[in-house]
């Protein structure tokens, strides 16, 4: 079914915005713009020749997250995002643009930013799904909703509330509510608890990490958009709702893998970029959750969250002892009068070290302490 709808996506734009600039023999200095925006070809060169962290898509981005999501404007947040686009097109720009165009009844101009953040390989597949469900729903055209829904579930989509009370999907369930009770039993007839498909769908995207890691400065390279973790994934990442967008703009997640599995709990390692916040480098995060997804146990173990702080350097071994390691950093110039941009540190003092295991219950504890409790 997948491979099926992303044939159709891009067999529909392909043709709908007909020839597109690589096919009339441009070079790679073509841009975006209004008019081709939305062409599947165009975008994907621009994308291709593009690739790596642009600080102004990023920075645009996070301005249209803020008006969209804090001052609860759409239309001047689609503005935003278009120009995020422009400067780098991105899956979670066209993906939040696409939300934001729902908002203000554009519906089919919704559908087609969905269908360029699909094939930019946006990630949660099944909650891109599940909303053009909801907008073919909205659109009366009740067939493509069904096959959408049906594929957002097989996906793993298992928000039952949702699916009952969703009022994007009311006009489905008029045409005949008891085949949409059954179409759903069926869909999800393999997820007896969608609070554990979700989790599962979620943790699965955590790569197994190699060992040893080392999150250092350098590591930070390793944060591209491939990892970026969606904001529809919240109640995994405190933080994003720790920031709430209180700040003028929000931070970014990306995932940095799975360091451990039982039967009962996974442990995750991600980082948060606060840009706008004057941090590029990330905090790192490792933090425990039982397998619904509820979280365990969390611990700072890299970075500075305030640039005064000491920054701290973790190590994570094969035996999963995690070994942190904190610095004062000296700058060349005094940051509270040039800041730290364009300000070379020209000394890392150590202050010391602290190593913590993880129990099998999922909580981390200080070696130490686990020595004093034998």
């Amino acid at each position: 079914m997948r491979q099926l709808l992303l044939f159709v996506t891009t067999a529909t734009l392909f043709a709908c915005n007909g020839p597109s600039e690589s096919k009339k023999g441009l070079s790679s200095d073509v841009t975006l713009t209004d008019r081709n925006l939305y062409s599947a070809d165009t975008v994907m060169m621009v994308a291709n020749a593009n690739a790596g962290k642009n600080k102004e898509a990023d920075k645009l981005f996070l301005q249209a997250i803020d008006v969209y999501r804090n001052k609860k404007d759409p239309s001047q947040a689609v503005a935003l995002f278009k120009k995020s686009i422009q400067a780098q097109p991105q899956a979670k720009a066209y993906y939040e643009m696409g939300n934001a165009l729902g908002d203000i009844g554009e519906l089919k101009e919704g559908l087609q930013s969905y269908d360029i953040a699909d094939i930019l390989d946006y990630k949660p597949l099944n909650k891109l799904l599940y909303n053009k469900a909801c907008y073919y729903s909205r659109l009366g055209d009740q067939e493509k909703a069904k096959t959408y829904l049906i594929s957002a579930i097989e996906f793993g989509y298992g928000n039952i509330k949702n699916l009952q009370k969703d009022p994007d999907l009311n006009n489905l369930r008029k045409e005949n509510g008891y085949a949409f009770n059954d179409m759903i039993l069926t869909a999800m007839s393999g997820a007896t608890d969608p609070d554990k498909l979700q989790w599962a769908v979620f943790s699965h995207e955590f790569a197994q990490v190699k060992f040893p890691l080392l999150l250092d400065m350098k590591y930070a390279s390793n944060m591209t958009e491939d990892r970026i973790i969606s904001y529809d994934n919240e109640r995994y990442v405190p933080e994003m709702r720790d920031y709430a967008f209180s700040r003028e703009v929000g931070a970014e997640y990306y995932r940095v893998g799975l360091v451990k599995a039982n039967d009962s709990n996974r442990t995750l390692i991600y980082g948060v970029v606060d840009e706008m916040g004057g941090n590029t480098l990330p905090v790192y995060y490792i933090a425990s959750f039982n397998n619904k997804g509820v979280l365990i146990d969390k611990l700072q173990i890299g970075g500075q969250k305030i640039l005064k702080d000491p920054f701290k350097i973790a190590t994570i071994n094969a035996n999963y002892d995690i070994e942190v390691a904190s610095f004062q950093l000296t700058y060349e110039k005094d940051p509270d009068k040039e800041g730290y941009d364009d300000n070379k540190i020209r000394e890392q003092k150590a202050l010391g070290k602290d190593t913590y295991a993880i129990k099998e219950d999922g909580h981390f504890v200080k070696k130490d302490m686990v020595l004093g409790m034998r």
